[in-house]
């Protein structure tokens, strides 16, 4: 599946529990939770077009609701969780579920807390990242 495809180089890197937090991997997993974010609002661009269309073609055939754009959203939603952008963000512990990352204000409000915790780490240079 597409959506599959570009996700699939979305990682965290682990950091070794025996020595101090390196900041360098901190910024490192931020960044491709940046990307992760960045990700999943052209998803939901593309999703919000194809629900246009899905109740265009709806109005059109004059059936009214025929489940079509439910039907669309809970595929969306399976794939979307399936991806390796949905489980960096999960383990960055940034969000807890897929109806959270699919909803504009949480994801405005992830994306804020990462570049937050970005500029942080920037200005630090060194030392521990705010806890997210």
């Amino acid at each position: 599946m597409k959506i599959y495809k570009i996700a699939q180089n979305f990682q965290m890197i682990p950091q070794d529990p025996n020595i101090p937090n390196n900041p360098d991997v901190q910024l490192q997993n931020l960044q491709n939770s940046q990307a992760a974010i960045q990700y999943f609002q052209e998803v939901m661009a593309a999703s919000d077009q194809i629900m246009a269309s899905l109740r265009a073609l709806e109005d059109t055939l004059g059936l009214g609701d025929i489940g079509l754009r439910s039907q669309f959203e809970n595929t969306i939603k399976q794939a979307a969780a399936s991806t390796p952008a949905f489980n960096l963000l999960t383990q960055m512990n940034m969000i807890s579920s897929i109806d959270n990352l699919l909803d504009q204000g949480e994801l405005t409000n992830v994306q804020t807390l990462i570049n937050t915790n970005i500029q942080s780490i920037s200005s630090q240079g060194t030392g521990t990242m705010p806890s997210l």
